[in-house]
């Protein structure tokens, strides 16, 4: 069962590749013609190369590209503009950085996604397998320019020079559209490259009172939480009894938990954390000790365990099949869990009759441990989420001849709290 839940995991690509998410938006080709009708938005990690277009939300997909598409837009999400530009090619790497100042560049025509868009300046960003830049257009010129920024070894020292360029390039666009603003030109100075920094700062320039892109989705949000109840099953292998007698336990379990979505208008990866806690797992052992030592008077061991667990666990889900009120799932976590034993007892028997009983450590445990989980589930009509885990074995003891395996299968059901969920 586990190679299956590794293999599915590996074919998350695949699927990807196959799931489409088609937003009303439009195209404008080479011609200057505006097209109509629905684009495939996908989680593009890169700036895409080419789109999937269709006229209607029925009709045939066509896949275009740089020669075909001079913009697109998909409504309230995203927008890109096809330019052919300077693409910058030095590694921004500080653990190695270059012996000299690298300016080497191609030019090459790419889409370049808009990021905040106003009545004096247009900022961007281009993203591929090397690194990200960021690109300036003044909105009298014809192209962008990219927003240089470098790091390299002073070749007289170890210390590595930061070539902040784009600050100096943000500075002239301060000088002609907001001449008497030095408190804007202040900030400029002390600019990171960083994509909401270098957001706010055109904003700014554009004389925009908020410091937002152009385009964002009113109605998608990023965060959600959930609350949820589950039950699981439980089996709990006692190493340090003779014979490894077993014992089956289910129990409640209540969760809380937030989901980070990548990409609200898109949906398919997401991060979770969960809290959750199983207090009422019973097991109980009938266990008979080792007959070579015990020939003369056989004993019989009666173990009672009562089992708490608070659980924290980081998850990655991945929405399979994602439409809009329906979707199929599969996560992977990580979880720390941490055990408490309100009961924890062995009663010793001798030919029926009790002989000794101990109140403490009958099961003798770590006070917590770390364990895979795997989920499998879909979520209906953007609130309901049910979903099987399973939990392979896990080591609950602490000596190093014996060992508590503990293994779990999970059926439950979340529900998703506000206006996050999606």
């Amino acid at each position: 069962m586990k190679k299956n839940f590794f293999n599915l995991l590996l074919f998350l690509p695949l699927f990807s590749n196959a799931q489409s998410n088609y937003k009303s938006g439009f195209i404008v080709n080479l011609k200057g013609d505006t097209l109509h009708g629905y684009i495939d938005y996908k989680e593009w990690g890169r700036n895409p190369q080419i789109i999937s277009f269709k006229p209607t939300s029925g009709g045939k997909p066509r896949q275009l590209g740089l020669s075909d598409v001079n913009y697109f837009e998909i409504g309230g999400y995203v927008s890109y503009h096809a330019y052919r530009v300077a693409v910058s090619l030095n590694q921004i790497d500080i653990s190695s950085p270059s012996s000299a100042a690298d300016t080497v560049s191609e030019i090459d025509t790419v889409f370049l996604k808009i990021l905040q868009k106003g009545r004096n300046i247009t900022l961007y960003v281009y993203k591929d397998k090397l690194k990200e830049r960021f690109y300036i257009k003044d909105n009298m010129m014809v192209a962008p320019k990219e927003l240089f920024y470098g790091i390299y070894q002073d070749i007289n020292s170890t210390n590595v020079i930061d070539r902040n360029t784009y600050r100096d390039q943000l500075s002239q666009m301060v000088i002609k559209y907001n001449p008497r603003s030095d408190k804007l030109m202040r900030q400029v100075q002390q600019l990171y490259y960083r994509e909401d920094d270098l957001i706010s700062v055109a904003a700014q320039i554009n004389g925009d009172t908020k410091e937002q892109a152009s385009l964002k989705s009113a109605n998608s949000s990023s965060i959600r939480f959930f609350a949820g109840a589950s039950f699981i099953s439980s089996t709990l292998k006692a190493g340090q009894y003779y014979g490894s007698p077993t014992s089956t336990s289910g129990a409640p379990k209540i969760a809380i938990g937030v989901d980070a979505i990548v990409n609200p208008a898109v949906g398919h990866l997401i991060f979770r954390l969960e809290l959750a806690y199983s207090g009422k797992n019973n097991y109980s052992f009938y266990e008979m000790p080792d007959p070579l030592d015990n020939i003369a008077q056989p004993e019989t061991n009666s173990i009672k365990v009562q089992q708490g667990i608070f659980f924290i666990t980081p998850q990655v889900i991945y929405n399979i099949y994602n439409a809009d009120r329906f979707k199929v799932f599969v996560n992977a976590g990580f979880s720390i869990n941490l055990l408490s034993y309100p009961k924890n007892q062995v009663t010793t028997y001798q030919y029926g009759h009790t002989i000794a009983t101990d109140r403490f450590e009958a099961l003798e445990s770590e006070s917590g441990y770390s364990s895979l989980q795997f989920k499998a589930g879909v979520v209906l009509s953007k609130r309901f989420e049910i979903y099987a885990a399973w939990f392979p074995d896990a080591n609950l003891g602490n000596t190093y001849t014996y060992s508590q395996i503990l293994t779990s299968y999970q059926v439950g059901l979340n529900y998703f709290l506000g206006k996050g969920a999606r």
